[in-house]
């Protein structure tokens, strides 16, 4: 067991998937609740791993700047929608780098991501100690553009599907080409602890407390948080919870509550590279809003399809904008 990266659990799984393809479909929810009282939070929902479900339990709350003025909630110092979704994404990233080069007999001393959105792009960095030359470093980050689901998921893209509750028609938003024009920046640094488990820090607010990151049991983890694709889903819908908010009453006048269920497919047989025709990047991705109370059917179209456009990780996930990877190798230290 290397980097405390349990390669032996994984090939179990490896082993699993090609006795049973269904065994790779890991089928992930979040839900984002946002309360004109109460504020944003969101937590992840039940999942299926394979032929197993889990009932896991995660929450956090977050900061929500579509809030009375005034307001105080318990999100006020946390982080943003973005910062979970880039959670997610860079979580994921060195998940792939660290069990890669697990495989490859390479011993980590440390490994740290560094990932912003602009507005309009994002830029990532990964420092990786104890790796002896460039042309391994090179190789794993190789690894994380071609088989990191998150990762992928910003390069490729995916469609999320909009509908009004989980069992309604999709919805064509119409959303518009581009980045949403009222952008916020957001920057984390993740880095990895032990085998599956890492840790998030929002690098644009202080004080922040960190996002604990972890794999299910299913996948060699111990529970420690939620997973990378988890953090993605709860960003998306958290986002899209908090532009509700802001947009109905900045449409309508009035202060609702809105809740946010979005629901996504891993096939890890991809990941893992158990399959080589499995799709790496996540599937069957969509997002359910639930009635507003007080609101029309026509204001409630008006309020999301608004928010709709105006989201940035829905953007992250259905544009594929502009993304930028870079590496480095930190030299170690000398004994």
């Amino acid at each position: 067991m290397r980097n405390s990266f349990n390669t032996a659990g994984f090939s179990e799984v490896v082993h699993e998937i090609r006795n049973d393809p269904a065994e790779a479909a890991f089928l992930y929810s979040a839900e984002a609740c946002s309360s004109p009282y109460r504020g944003l939070s969101a937590k992840i929902g039940p999942a299926l791993f394979g032929t197993v479900k889990s009932a896991r339990r995660f929450s956090v709350e977050l900061r929500d700047a579509a809030l009375r003025d005034g307001t105080d909630t318990p999100g006020a110092d946390g982080p943003l929608p973005m910062h979970l979704a880039l959670t997610g994404v860079a979580s994921c990233a060195l998940t792939t780098l660290v069990g890669g080069g697990s495989a490859q007999s390479v011993v980590f001393e440390s490994a740290d991501m560094d990932i912003a959105w602009d507005g309009g792009a994002v830029a990532s960095r990964i420092d990786v100690g104890g790796v002896p030359d460039d042309d391994t470093v090179a190789e794993l980050v190789g690894q994380v553009e071609r088989f990191s689901p998150n990762y992928t998921t910003l390069t490729r893209p995916v469609p999320v599907v909009l509908r009004y509750g989980p069992d309604a028609a999709p919805v064509n938003a119409g959303t518009a080409e581009g980045a949403p024009a009222a952008g916020r920046p957001a920057a984390c640094r993740v880095r990895w602890i032990s085998g599956t488990q890492l840790a998030s820090m929002p690098l644009d607010q202080q004080p922040a407390d960190e996002l604990r990151v972890d794999a299910p049991k299913q996948l060699t983890g111990v529970d420690w948080g939620p997973n990378p694709q988890e953090y993605l889903l709860m960003g998306l819908a958290a986002d899209v919870a908090s532009h509700l908010g802001r947009l109905a009453r900045e449409l309508t006048g009035r202060a609702v509550t809105w809740r946010v269920t979005v629901r996504g497919k891993e096939d890890v047989g991809g990941l893992l590279q158990a399959d080589p025709s499995a799709v790496v990047q996540l599937q069957d991705m969509e997002c359910a809003v639930s009635d507003a109370a007080g609101l029309s059917g026509a204001e409630r179209e008006k309020v999301v399809a608004a928010a709709w456009a105006a989201s940035e990780v829905r953007y992250l996930i259905e544009a594929a904008p502009a993304v930028r990877l870079t590496s480095h190798r930190v030299e170690s230290c000398p004994a």
